[in-house]
């Protein structure tokens, strides 16, 4: 079953929030997943035996190298332990290289110089990495490189050959061969992954190889020889790693690596470097207004639209002004639920969607719930039709109603259900209440049967109305914004959790 649509097959463990699968394999075995105690992102790796050992031998890496993913340990989960390392939110120089094309000789040297820089420490040590290739160099949310995926890494006790990625591997590299000395092939690898930021593809065999003047004629020529010799069929002509960092440094100036638009956009705010168009008057001003653009624009908050209708003048128009004033607020403060939660959508379609699904996912027995009750499709039509019966019960004041879409010991029941006994003391009730959603999708997992959705969720204009139906405030429509939302699977189907955030 694929891992993207059956949330409930994710991995949970306590204390951590899972939030989506990394990998389009199945089954999947890398999730990123947040640390609830300090909203860390992390990367959760279920491993093999193998795995756990190259990881063992990348810990003392890691815990010197400033360009290289950070380890934490591992994490019990109810699939199986798994490893935990950094998240690094800008994904693979390969994949950004695929999404936006070849990159300019100074994002080059800031994506590979660090990189050949630690290969050198590695290799003075007597340790290869064993699979430098644009797919394990990571960007994190500085635009800086990391190395990943230590599973080849070898002692100079190991160094047999024959592993990495098809395209970086150098040609001597052969099931049972060895190396003359450590890091002979993580070079030839560099100078691969050279060769494909500036020209979008791996170099081919020397023997159909273009000669690099004719391939790239506009670089230095310190970089066409170092190209030329990093890919050399003889191990010992090439340069060492520090050499190689040395080389790019000295032939040009670096620059930050462009990712704007090319980096998902869930991990988008993340991000830390400079976007287009922003004016910079200094580094640090840089790195403040580079914040400042990762972060989606928010949209006024409904409170201020309150302010922007003031009370029609009615008899006893000062007690309403004063009364309502406490029951508006109220509501902005539970409504911050109506305008994240009330994200029913009123379209037939959406209607015959709903009906069509839950008959056929209806949980008669909780110790038989149908495997259609955990996919994606089915939750977010239980929240579609939750939210509209919300809406329903909101305007008929009905807390009866509210308890039977929500789920046990909801914060955001309470705050409903105060906002219905203030407008019941006040004599007022609401009228053509609406709310319209869009881009409902499963955010994450959470502990127990708990899913995260996210949602675009608007406020259409509606009205407050008193017992003899006269309207006595009129509330405008509101700009859509993004909000989240927990659902919980009971024995009574999905219900309602917390309002997250908005």
């Amino acid at each position: 079953m694929d891992e993207s649509t059956n949330v409930l097959a994710w991995p949970t463990s306590p204390g951590h929030v899972t939030v989506r699968p990394l990998s389009s394999k199945s089954p999947c075995k890398v999730w990123l997943i947040r640390r609830e105690s300090d909203q860390t992102y992390m990367v959760l790796k279920l491993s093999l035996t193998m795995e756990d050992v190259a990881s063992l031998r990348q810990n003392p890496v890691t815990q010197s190298r400033k360009y290289v993913v950070d380890f934490y340990g591992t994490l019990a989960t109810q699939l199986g332990d798994g490893l935990i390392m950094e998240y690094c939110p800008g994904g693979s120089i390969g994949d950004l290289v695929n999404s936006r094309g070849v990159f300019s000789l100074g994002e080059c040297i800031t994506a590979l110089a660090p990189v050949a820089q630690t290969l050198s420490i590695m290799h003075a040590e007597g340790t290869r990495h064993g699979d430098i290739s644009p797919a394990n160099v990571l960007l994190t949310a500085s635009g800086m490189p990391k190395i990943i995926d230590f599973q080849e890494t070898a002692s100079q006790a190991e160094l047999v050959s024959g592993a990495g990625t098809p395209g970086f591997m150098a040609p001597e590299a052969c099931p049972g061969g060895r190396e003359q000395a450590a890091g002979e092939q993580d070079v030839y690898s560099l100078g691969a992954c050279l060769w494909f930021l500036l020209s979008g593809k791996p170099p081919e065999q020397e023997i159909l190889r273009p000669p690099v003047q004719v391939q790239f004629p506009t670089l230095p020529q310190i970089i066409q020889e170092l190209l030329v010799e990093s890919l050399d069929s003889d191990p010992g002509l090439r340069p060492s790693a520090e050499q190689f960092a040395r080389t790019l440094f000295s032939s040009a100036s670096a620059e930050p690596v462009r990712w704007e638009g090319h980096v998902s956009p869930e991990a988008t705010h993340l991000m830390e470097t400079v976007h287009p168009g922003t004016r910079v008057s200094s580094s640090r001003r840089g790195r403040k207004h580079a914040k400042a653009a990762g972060q989606q624009t928010k949209v006024d908050e409904p409170v201020d639209a309150w302010q922007d209708h003031p009370l029609r003048p009615t008899p006893g128009a000062m007690k309403l002004v004063g009364a309502a004033a406490l029951g508006l607020l109220v509501v902005a403060g539970s409504l911050v639920g109506v305008n994240h939660l009330r994200a029913a959508t009123a379209s037939d379609a959406t209607n015959e969607q709903t009906a069509a699904v839950e008959p056929s996912c209806r949980i008669d027995d909780v110790a038989r719930v149908p495997a259609c009750a955990m996919q994606q499709d089915t939750v977010v039509s239980a929240f579609l039709s939750l939210t509209q019966q919300r809406d329903r019960a909101m305007s008929k004041l009905s807390s009866g109603d509210l308890t039977a879409i929500y789920s046990s010991g909801s914060e955001q029941l309470k705050r409903d259900q105060e906002t219905i006994a203030t407008l019941r003391e006040l004599g007022l009730r609401f009228e053509g209440l609406q709310t319209q959603l869009k881009n409902v999708s499963i955010k994450a997992r959470g502990q127990g049967n708990t899913v995260v959705l996210s949602a675009e969720s608007s406020q259409s204009q509606y009205h407050y109305v008193d017992r003899k139906g006269r309207q006595i405030h009129t509330a405008k429509a509101t700009m859509a914004e993004r909000i989240e939302i927990e659902l919980v699977l009971s024995d009574r189907g999905w219900r309602i959790g917390n309002v997250l955030r908005h």
